[in-house]
């Protein structure tokens, strides 16, 4: 393979996560994809150095509350351990019994010198117990090191079989050989110098290098811009490294005179030189390659997000190229190894870890038991057993039971509550939401205060696939889905011509900004703006919802339009799917309201993560906005009547914003709307404003700093503090309770609590005799939701190795991450404060549809048939006319059994949660539960 093709294989495992603007929720593990969920965390962690699940601890934590029971234990271990019957060793426990017990105990075994002390200075071992001794006499030797290796920072592959330092018990490293289909990572030059010399030669480059990639990415946060950028990363990093007198680091002595010999020479001739430089032998240069761009695998990401989606940067896109990167860093590297080679001294070796772990556990399970061992045969086919049922395994059983409570108690409320629901009058009006699980609750609420509602749930995109730019945007930015590349441009532009004073305000603002940064200006500017800025600090700390007002004093709004980029037929086409898949088709009310979301809040570099996922990032009102033009447009009308659809003289729609954040609603267009729809729309608005109200008291019971008996007048004050205090961490929890996607009707879960947890899709068998909707609907909900459960699935469980860790040590480098403090990694991944409340299981997709169905349309999609034959999600399959809900596990649909049919009854969902921090159950609402027959 070609070093191009080399560096694209490795690029494979960098994270596909782009600047902080257009933050989209994927799958972190996308490069493992093709694997079995179980295999692909296990692989990757030995890759990336993570966790695969929950810590042992925790699921024990679960099993003591409750929140797993000794039912679902069983249940898992008769499934995933083949049982003969035979015990595995004589007077010994059968396989499954033996699961089944280990599952029951959390045994804390000591490592190294803890385990050291507690055999020589406690009585935990028993002197005179026989079967010690047979278990020493039979565990597994600790393999030789490998020659030059000194004992130290030795090659994975030679891990294999033996416990992984560092981790925690039980956890061992996985063959490299057995990740197929992903490029492995090598033992880098780097490697063995440390193994050496006890000096790590990153510890030179990388503080150097990241530096060097934040300038070079910079979105205009740096006054100076990095010579020779506009030619790429490679060219900018000769032009400030060859100039005479060479750079101040000692140990880039040399690399003045290396850089003029080298002009000229492309990115892959640097690549191929240093790896000769640092004796990589051909055979081992993809995994070295591999290797290197991990150790700093958020930055590498990034460049390679700037040179795939160039239009994802904030301000401008830099000529960016993963090899120009790659160049850079081996370069240095081959500086660096020199040094450390010329400087630095060997180190004495380490002896190898004892390998008395396992033994230990191992004697603990025997007397827990009551296994007796009289042989050496006996003790070692305990040992394989033992070690058969290590911890990452155990890991995984406990997981497979975790999720298995949470699926019962989901697919058995669905069920149950269908005795529930009653049919009701004709609708007042329709409101369209993103199918985002933070909605699940606007919804519920807006159902309850208002009976006579009817809701849908469709991607926040509404199917608009544009490039959007605002009135007050400097640039065009794509809102739809990540894999869409819109064609089309949609721009505000402002009824009346705008007003010079706004232009002179900004052009002052970039003046103070630009200025505050210079000597002689950043001092006056110091004096004679510090005192109003020290106010207006101290305001937004003491009394952030005050400050925030006071400075966003709402003024006289510019009226403005959209210009769709669209024809005609492109516009009917949107329109008419999202009124055919949702059900809207059946019949509209006078007034539709279409409801875009996103989030704002204060000194949050997160924020788009927050935003909303089906506009890559982005906010969805312009997407809403644009919706709403395209259905009252007459041309869209006349062709959609041609289709069988016709939409009412006297209905309108009326597009709107929700900002999740501090759940404010904002309206578009509303001077357009019909004087005799005046009236139902304000009824609507009131009603909706009514339902915020309520859906930010049911969001700040997660809050610690919200009372657990705040007023319900109290609550929309509480979420805009959270949204605007300088100093608060966590605005909102964002995705944070996701768990579940309803694909369905939307009769099947009004009225039923589901605790902000569902996506929602709205989907009307009735209208797709074919299953093509309901084909195209999952091709989009499935991956989408699939990226958001996984992205916070792994950030949970592992904080640091996939998360982005606390937010507190955070800076924004360049407009497009954040590192820890002055210089780290760009750290990617979610942050614990965004993470912390959520419960990390697969999302289960339950959807109304046969499992016949269900299962062609899966198996046609390469996609959807990935995530879900490879378990990274869960399909259920609704037969509602069959009253049959059916799981797919083990390759098949398999009938699900109910274990619980009487759920709690409320007349409103305050009753539910009300004084209760944790998740909670499904419940039966009753002021919800009445459906509007559809408009004829």
């Amino acid at each position: 393979m070609t070093i191009t093709d080399l560096v694209d294989r490795a690029a494979e495992l960098l994270p596909e996560q782009g600047p902080l603007q257009a933050f989209v929720h994927h799958n972190t593990l996308h490069a493992f994809e093709h694997l079995p969920f179980a295999d692909a965390v296990t692989h990757a962690a030995a890759v990336f150095g993570a966790e695969p699940y929950q810590s042992e601890a925790a699921f024990h934590g679960f099993l003591r509350s409750g929140r797993i029971t000794p039912d679902d234990l069983d249940a898992v271990v008769a499934a995933e351990v083949a049982d003969d019957g035979v015990p595995v060793v004589p007077g010994g426990p059968t396989p499954r019994r033996f699961h089944e017990t280990r599952l029951r105990h959390h045994i804390e075994v000591p490592r190294g010198p803890a385990l050291h002390w507690l055999l020589a200075e406690t009585d935990a071992v028993d002197a005179v117990d026989p079967r010690w001794d047979l278990l020493r006499a039979a565990a597994p030797k600790p393999a030789a090191p490998p020659p030059g290796s000194h004992n130290r920072m030795a090659n994975a592959a030679n891990l294999i079989g033996t416990r992984k330092p560092g981790t925690q018990p039980g956890d061992r490293m996985v063959n490299a050989a057995n990740l197929i289909g992903v490029p492995k990572p090598g033992t880098r030059p780097r490697d063995r110098i440390v193994a050496v010399t006890g000096v790590d030669p990153d510890h030179l480059v990388h503080p150097l290098l990241i530096r060097l990639t934040a300038a070079f990415l910079d979105q205009g946060v740096a006054s100076w811009a990095m010579p020779e950028r506009d030619r790429g990363l490679l060219a900018a990093f000769r032009a400030l490294y060859r100039r005479a007198g060479g750079p101040p680091d000692p140990f880039l002595r040399g690399l003045s005179a290396c850089l003029r010999e080298q002009d000229g020479w492309e990115a892959e001739q640097t690549i191929r030189w240093a790896l000769a430089e640092l004796g990589v032998p051909e055979d081992d240069r993809g995994g070295v390659i591999t290797a290197t761009l991990l150790s700093l695998r958020g930055w590498a990401g990034m460049v390679r997000q700037f040179e795939l989606r160039p239009d994802r940067a904030p301000v401008e896109p830099r000529p960016a190229r993963l090899a120009d990167y790659l160049a850079v860093q081996l370069t240095l590297d081959v500086f660096a190894a020199r040094h450390v080679s010329a400087t630095a001294g060997p180190v004495p070796d380490a002896a190898p870890p004892p390998g008395l772990e396992l033994v230990y556990e191992a004697f603990v399970l025997a007397r827990l038991m009551a296994v007796p061992l009289t042989d050496h045969a006996q003790a070692a086919a305990w040992l394989a057993v033992v070690d058969g049922c290590d911890e990452v395994e155990r890991r995984r059983l406990l997981h497979l039971a975790y999720e298995r409570r949470h699926r019962i108690g989901v697919l058995d409320g669905l069920a149950a509550h269908q005795r529930v629901a009653a049919p009701a009058g004709t609708p007042s009006f329709q409101a369209v939401f993103c199918l985002d699980e933070r909605e699940e609750s606007v919804r519920r609420h807006l159902e309850e205060c208002c009976p006579s509602v009817e809701t849908f749930g469709y991607a926040g995109f509404f199917g608009v696939a544009m490039n959007y730019r605002g009135v007050d945007d400097v640039r065009s930015r794509p809102l739809c889905p990540v894999v869409i590349t819109p064609r089309h441009a949609v721009v505000e532009q402002p009824v009346h011509a705008a007003r010079r004073p706004r232009r002179l305000r900004a052009r002052w603002t970039r003046a103070v900004s630009v200025g505050s940064r210079t000597l002689a200006r950043g001092g006056v500017a110091s004096v004679v703006l510090g005192v109003t800025g020290l106010a207006s600090l101290v305001g937004r700390c003491l009394f952030p919802r005050a400050a925030h007002r006071w400075s966003h004093r709402p003024g006289p709004a510019a009226p403005t339009r959209l210009v769709l980029g669209f024809p005609v037929a492109e516009r009917t086409e949107i329109v008419a799917s999202v009124l055919r898949t949702t059900g809207l088709s059946r019949g509209l009310a006078p007034v539709v309201l279409v409801v875009g979301h996103g989030s704002s809040s204060l000194n949050n570099p997160h924020e788009s993560a927050h935003d909303c996922g089906a506009t890559g990032g982005g906010r969805g009102g312009p997407n809403a906005r644009a919706f709403a033009a395209m259905a009252n447009d007459p041309a869209v009308r006349s062709g959609l009547a041609e289709r069988g659809i016709a939409i009412p003289d006297g209905t309108w729609f009326v597009g709107g914003y929700h900002n999740t954040c501090d759940d404010s609603m904002t309206y578009y267009d509303e001077d357009l709307v019909p004087a005799g729809l005046a009236e139902p729309l304000r009824a609507a608005k009131d009603a909706l404003a009514e339902a915020c109200v309520l859906a930010a008291h049911e969001r700040c019971r997660r809050f610690a700093s919200a009372p657990a008996d705040l007023a319900h007048e109290d609550a929309l004050a509480h979420a805009e503090t959270h949204a605007v205090d300088l100093g608060q961490p966590r605005p909102e929890y964002g995705h944070a309770t996701n768990a579940v996607c309803v694909v369905g009707r939307r009769a099947l879960t009004r009225g039923l609590f589901l605790d902000r947890r569902a996506f929602l899709a709205s989907y009307e068998p009735a209208a797709d005799t074919d299953g093509s909707v309901l084909a195209s609907l999952l091709a989009a909900v499935g991956p989408v939701c699939a990226g958001i459960n996984l992205e916070y699935y792994f950030s949970f469980v592992d904080p640091t190795g996939y998360g982005c860790g606390t937010k507190l040590p955070h800076n924004i480098t360049g407009l497009i991450g954040v590192m820890d403090g002055h210089a780290s990694d760009l750290r990617t991944g979610l942050p614990w404060q965004m993470v912390e409340i959520h419960e990390p299981v697969r999302l289960l997709v339950v959807v109304e549809a046969g499992p016949e169905r269900l299962s062609a349309i899966v198996a046609a999609n390469p996609t959807l048939e990935r995530l879900v034959s490879g378990g990274w999600i869960g399909l259920v399959a609704w037969d509602v006319e069959r009253d049959a809900m059916h799981v797919f596990q083990d390759g098949a649909f398999q009938p699900h059994v109910p274990e619980r049919t009487a759920f709690p009854v409320v007349t409103r969902s305050v009753e539910v949660y009300a004084g209760f921090r944790d998740h909670l159950g499904c419940a039966h609402v009753l002021a919800g539960a009445d459906v509007p027959a559809p408009v004829r």
